[in-house]
């Protein structure tokens, strides 16, 4: 038992936290209530999210997208979280926190067997929940624009036949105090058919270009005053800010 103990706090909660928990309930209520007093961020198209199970595939620019999406949907069905890498989840804050709450599957090629990260997703939609996984694999800069896919997303919903729901975020790559996040949600797409390999190659450009619809078609202008600037790099690890600040010299 002690061995179990300490492996879960090295590589994260197992559980999948499917179940809409008390627990859950007050760290949603918390985190809308974070959420809306520090940023401006509304939902579009969540009338088009189908029954569950299903996957929502999402681009990523910062560490603060998951909480975003959690503050605009809906309590119930749960969406647990494909993906965050493998760490010492009894450090750190971030960490802390999601090890707290679980509905996370912590993934990391190192460390974690694809077998084992596949029998989880398929808990997760046997339960009839929703995987939310971000297609891009790592945190991109283009707000109007997607890096190439990682395999996973479609691989996963094709696998259980669940519709995948594409969703982008527009706005969360610089952020400060009273920032404007959009989150929009694309129509379900179907992947019952998507048993080839070629199917499935069809399947991920259908879902890059439902993607890459949803978002603005040029890069939005930045204005000059941006408060509270620092609350952007708050959940982004500091591999990324580099990254950001080498690409976009801010």
């Amino acid at each position: 038992m002690t061995e179990v103990i300490e492996r879960a706090k090295r590589t994260g909660p197992r559980e999948l936290s499917v179940a809409v928990t008390p627990r859950y309930r007050f760290m949603r209520w918390g985190n809308r209530l974070m959420v809306r007093l520090l940023f401006e961020v509304r939902a579009e198209g969540l009338e088009r999210w189908p029954a569950a199970p299903f996957c929502l595939v999402l681009n990523h620019h910062n560490g603060w997208d998951p909480l975003l999406v959690i503050a605009v949907a809906p309590a119930t069905p749960r969406v647990t979280w494909f993906g965050p890498k493998e760490a010492d989840f009894s450090r750190g804050f971030k960490n802390r926190l999601m090890a707290f709450f679980g509905g996370v599957i912590p993934y990391d090629p190192a460390k974690t067997t694809l077998t084992s990260a596949v029998r989880a997703v398929r808990r997760v939609f046997a339960a009839g929940g929703v995987l939310g996984i971000f297609a891009e694999g790592r945190v991109g800069f283009a707000e109007a624009d997607l890096l190439p896919f990682e395999d996973g997303a479609v691989a996963f919903a094709s696998a259980s036949g669940v519709p995948i729901v594409p969703c982008v975020i527009v706005g969360s790559t610089l952020m400060w105090y009273r920032r404007r996040v959009v989150v929009s949600f694309g129509d379900p797409i179907p992947t019952t058919d998507a048993r080839s390999r070629a199917a499935r190659t069809a399947l991920e450009e259908q879902v890059r270009g439902a993607m890459l619809a949803l978002l603005p078609g040029a890069e939005p202008r930045l204005p000059r005053r941006r408060p509270l600037r620092f609350l952007g790099d708050l959940l982004s690890g500091a591999d990324d800010v580099a990254r950001r600040r080498a690409e976009l010299g801010d």
